[in-house]
């Protein structure tokens, strides 16, 4: 019967496979950006596949001292594995990236050099990059304080010009100014740029960044003046291989070229040139926020992947005549929450790919002083990072636990995903912070609209619907089409808004608005995921070589759409009348229609995203199954199974007499 079972779950998946309509080959092609880059990772896969140093197979067993040093040599590793096959920086990233490995070196290559290269003179990038490269030094990017985050403006360290030495003084006022949770500070880094309050001739002229020295490259000990360390764990054991660390500044000079000065600029005579645009230096926040987005709709799909894959092969209760118990995945509650999930990955993804060519646009504008696109992207990216991470991290949770209590293993694969997710809910901007930012700029483009200027961001181009104030007529078959699809959500989010500046009209403060914003910033957001998901889907359905995706895209669009209104959306939905509550039993029949037309693509949708079981780490949801066996031989790696871990707890028998009892404390 055992032997039977593990045999059906395999089976199942394989029949699963079969029912699916999805192409999955040419989704993964898109998804991933072309056959190149399939190429690429399927190349980068073959390198790291071999390679012991780069398995993370031990660290459930490891302290998190362990597995910061195994990271350590697994970072080291991925540089000699780039210098064995003389790749270019390019070449070096995109490893970096299929490896998907957290090491202390993450942020060197995430934040480090993209500052310097976006902030920094062409003389500094020159200098500094080509250190970089060669890992002669290694970088952070310092900017959250012990006691500041999401407020840049008030950070306290500053940085005082000595027009006599021609040096900017670093200098940490008190531990509260201490620098902290800063990756790859904790060990690794023997430089930062670092954000810091310009004093010049005892004028306060705000944050700017500066290139500071931390430890020494030759021995790594801390630089003079520079208290230095790892904070230690952090919550659900996340982010375990990462050092994020703290330094502490007493009076450290450094050259007065160490600021960056592409857009901003000071003297030898301390005098100041301001760049064109005071938000110039934005761009590399809004960098890491564009990959949050991404970052949530790629940890989803992983989820999800996982997830759909175990509750296909896992079978409980209502046996038939041969002894076969029904499939999870078939039970309507199973189904209501991962579909939905795997429609939201979609739709991150989709809106990822789009937002990061607008991102690379934008880049290349503020490289020749031109900020047109700033203020539009930087409400964007708010947005969509305080819903990606909000509902990505909802989701990486709901997966765990439609897969009941193996869900709870580390060996589910999903956890850990989880614990390393869940802070993007606070860093990066909190979230409720970056939502009254979202609300403050949308009631500028509502004054406009209101003053017949028209918005001057195409993002709030509902806005301009206000001038209807009735609720969009539905039946079941218009609830599929885009455009009424487009006039719910964008009617939702204009009378949010709206609603917001009465509030204010009436009295008020600005203090007290704090929820009305996260409603706006979740319409808002919700606004531009429906969209992008339809506007991708109709150019793919005119693409000769994508065309065949459409429909299946078309599907989950829909059901995308409709979870939304049906669930965490539908409160706002009714409230600002933008869906009459006459129509929420129409709604809901819609949403099990589409919910049942994607039963046999679970599986389809979920191997589109492309992940190897390499890349899942998972004993529940690999490709072919069997996760009772593959379970199985995850916790035979257990150290505590083995002789010596049995010995350790001094639970071995004592062959000379009789078996002795288990003893864990000193002196039984």
């Amino acid at each position: 019967m055992a032997t039977k079972q593990l045999q059906q779950s395999t089976l199942d998946i394989q029949a699963a496979r079969q029912k699916s309509t999805v192409p999955v080959d040419l989704m993964t092609t898109y998804l991933r950006g072309g056959k190149e880059a399939i190429n690429k990772i399927e190349r980068y896969r073959a390198l790291l596949a071999n390679e012991p140093e780069i398995s993370t197979k031990q660290a459930p067993f490891q302290s998190r001292q362990e597995q910061v040093y195994a990271s350590i040599a697994a970072a080291r590793r991925l540089i000699e594995i780039a210098d064995e096959q003389n790749f270019n920086t390019e070449q070096f990233l995109e490893l970096i990236q299929a490896s998907a490995l957290m090491t202390p070196l993450g942020l060197n290559y995430g934040a480090f050099w993209p500052v310097i290269e976006s902030q920094g003179s062409e003389e500094q990038v020159k200098k500094w990059m080509e250190a970089a490269k060669r890992h002669a030094i290694i970088g952070c990017y310092a900017q959250t304080e012990l006691s500041h985050g999401s407020n840049v403006v008030a950070l306290q360290t500053t940085a005082t010009f000595d027009e006599k030495t021609d040096e900017f003084i670093i200098h940490s006022p008190d531990i509260t100014a201490a620098k902290w949770w800063i990756g790859g500070l904790g060990v690794a880094a023997t430089h930062s740029v670092l954000q810091a309050q310009l004093i010049l001739k005892g004028k306060n002229m705000g944050p700017h960044i500066f290139i500071v020295p931390i430890r020494s490259p030759i021995d790594y000990k801390p630089v003079k003046g520079v208290t230095v360390g790892d904070i230690g764990p952090k919550a659900y054991g996340g982010f375990s291989t990462t050092d994020n660390g703290y330094a502490l500044f007493d009076h450290v000079r450094i050259p007065r070229d160490n600021m960056l000065m592409k857009f901003a600029k000071v003297s030898k005579t301390g005098e100041y040139s301001p760049p064109v645009h005071s938000k110039l230096s934005y761009g590399s926040m809004v960098k890491l926020r564009v990959k949050i987005l991404s970052d949530a709709g790629w940890r989803l799909a992983t989820a999800t992947t996982i997830a759909t894959r175990y509750c296909t092969s896992r079978r409980q209760f209502n046996a038939d005549r041969d002894g076969l118990e029904s499939q999870v995945i078939s039970y309507s509650s199973v189904r209501h929450r991962l579909y939905p999930l795997i429609s939201t990955a979609y739709a991150l993804i989709l809106s990822g790919i789009n937002l990061n060519n607008t991102f690379e646009l934008m880049t290349k504008q503020l490289a020749q002083e031109d900020a047109r696109l700033l203020p539009e992207m930087h409400v964007t990216s708010c947005a969509f990072k305080v819903w990606s991470a909000r509902r990505s991290s909802e989701g990486l949770e709901e997966c765990r636990k439609a897969m009941g209590g193996h869900g709870y293993s580390i060996f589910s694969g999903v956890s850990e995903h989880f614990a390393t997710f869940v802070p993007a809910n606070t860093y990066e901007g909190d979230n409720f912070v970056l939502c009254q930012q979202v609300g403050r700029a949308m009631l500028k483009q509502l004054q406009n609209v209101v003053q017949g200027k028209g918005v001057t961001q195409q993002t709030a181009n509902y806005l301009t619907l206000l001038s209807n104030t009735s609720p969009v007529a539905v039946d079941k078959a218009s609830l599929l089409q885009p455009d009424v699809q487009l006039a719910i959500f964008g009617n939702r989010a204009a009378r949010l808004v709206a609603n917001l500046g009465r509030q204010l009209q009436n009295g008020r403060r600005w203090e007290d608005v704090n929820m009305e914003c996260w409603d706006i910033c979740f319409a808002h957001a919700e606004y531009l995921l429906i969209k992008e998901f339809i506007e991708t889907t109709q150019k793919l359905a005119k693409s000769p070589e994508y065309a065949s995706l459409a429909p299946v895209l078309k599907r989950l669009s829909d059901l995308f759409f409709l979870s939304i209104i049906t669930g965490n959306g539908l409160a706002t939905t009714l409230t600002t009348q933008a869906l009459s509550v006459n129509d929420v039993g129409l709604v809901q029949e819609v949403f099990r229609e589409s919910l049942a037309s994607l039963a046999d693509e679970a599986i389809g949708l979920t191997d589109a995203f492309g992940f190897s079981d390499a890349e899942l780490n998972t004993a529940l949801g690999k490709k072919d199954g069997n996760p009772y066996g593959a379970l199985w031989e995850a916790a035979q790696s257990n150290p505590l199974n083995s002789d010596e871990g049995r010995e350790k707890l001094g639970a071995h028998e004592d062959h000379s007499s009789s078996p002795r009892q288990p003893c864990l404390l000193e002196g039984c």
